[in-house]
């Protein structure tokens, strides 16, 4: 078949190396350029876990980690940096019972640390008595551009086109086939997926509307005062507070300084007039919390940047196909979570595209549950 990709984030990329591998004639429309910073899909981390309150995403995730480490092997590259996980939070917090719950459910191996544990464990945490954590050794952060560009160089070593810098105007199906209006060019392809992030909604206004808010969110990374090595992916993990929604990453790449950013939605934000430049309340706001948890790595901000959430109301993902024209497939709505599942979601994309069974019950996800 002649497939389109509208957007080729992390998404986009996977699909067209699962359908360019499939023999399918695959062309990718990206209206920046490969590894762009004006989505969701760039820079040197996220954090990939099993660890979840939620079952279905716990079950998810048993499947997208060989996707990760198939795609690590085809692209010689290190992508996938297993340095285990902490996740804490009070006890009796929702989160955690729920989370504790799942792995027990799934047979996921995990340990169990008191306040006091967890401080022998990792000392630069700082929990208070009334706290635990649960520490996941298969945990760990995917060095997210890497990822991006491995899916497109092996996509098109596989025959993809991947087209850069070129913005799709609209889609619009015919009785021969849909036709993708892009660059003074009009193509007719076979069928089209669309995994363009912040843009998702808009390529769809015509037949639907989805409910999708597209919020800024800021992060930074702070200098470490303490101990270098005690902040390093070999003793100091991923980390996610279940309660407050902060999370971190150790000392990992070029970028010196631990990583720390906060899981609430930021402002809503128009992708096409960004604001890129980092405000300093959004900066205080991670400080204060890096001084009371890790007051050893609260120095100076060595590196702060904004990238954009696309959130749903309920933070599901958003897979289904466009009502009343099946050729259209479109994934959105990853909610500042769903990184870690890309490879999935573009392996999933590509089996609905070939009229194949996804893999995986896909109904939460569906527009209905939206309605």
């Amino acid at each position: 078949m002649r497939i389109a990709i509208l957007g080729l984030g992390a998404v986009g990329t996977a699909a067209a190396r699962f359908l360019a591998r499939a023999g399918h004639n695959v062309i990718g429309f990206e209206q920046f350029h490969l590894d762009h910073d004006r989505g969701s899909s760039f820079g040197g981390s996220r954090i990939i876990r099993r660890v979840y309150p939620d079952a279905l995403y716990a079950t998810m995730m048993e499947a997208a980690y060989p996707l990760w480490e198939e795609l690590e092997r085809e692209s010689g590259e290190e992508l996938l940096l297993r340095c285990g996980g902490f996740f804490f939070g009070p006890e009796g917090h929702p989160a955690m019972v729920d989370t504790e719950r799942t792995l027990a459910t799934a047979g996921i191996t995990f340990q169990r640390w008191s306040a006091a544990e967890a401080g022998r464990h990792l000392p630069p945490f700082q929990l208070e008595n009334h706290e635990y954590g649960i520490f996941e050794s298969q945990s760990g952060l995917l060095r997210a551009s890497r990822c991006v560009l491995g899916n497109a160089r092996l996509a098109q070593e596989q025959g993809a086109e991947l087209r850069e810098g070129v913005r799709v105007e609209a889609i619009e199906p015919l009785a021969g086939g849909v036709q993708v209006h892009a660059a003074g060019e009009s193509l007719r392809f076979d069928r089209v997926i669309i995994t363009a992030g912040p843009w998702t909604e808009n390529l769809l206004a015509p037949w639907v509307r989805l409910p999708l808010t597209v919020t800024r969110q800021q992060y930074a990374h702070f200098a470490i005062d303490g101990e270098q090595a005690a902040f390093a992916p070999e003793r100091f993990p991923v980390w996610i507070d279940m309660a407050e929604l902060f999370y971190g990453f150790p000392q990992h790449d070029a970028i010196s300084g631990v990583k720390v950013a906060l899981h609430v939605p930021g402002p809503p934000h128009d992708p096409d007039n960004p604001d890129r430049e980092p405000r300093e309340p959004d900066n205080d706001v991670l400080r204060r919390y890096v001084e009371r948890r890790l007051p050893e790595a609260a120095g100076a901000i060595t590196y702060s940047k904004v990238c954009l959430y696309t959130m749903t109301p309920d933070e599901d993902f958003i897979i289904d196909r466009l009502p009343g024209e099946p050729r259209v497939i479109f994934i959105g709505g990853l909610s500042g979570h769903g990184f870690k599942f890309t490879v999935l979601l573009g392996q999933i994309a590509a089996r609905l595209a070939q009229g194949q069974e996804p893999g995986h019950d896909l109904t939460r996800f569906s527009l209905r549950q939206l309605s």
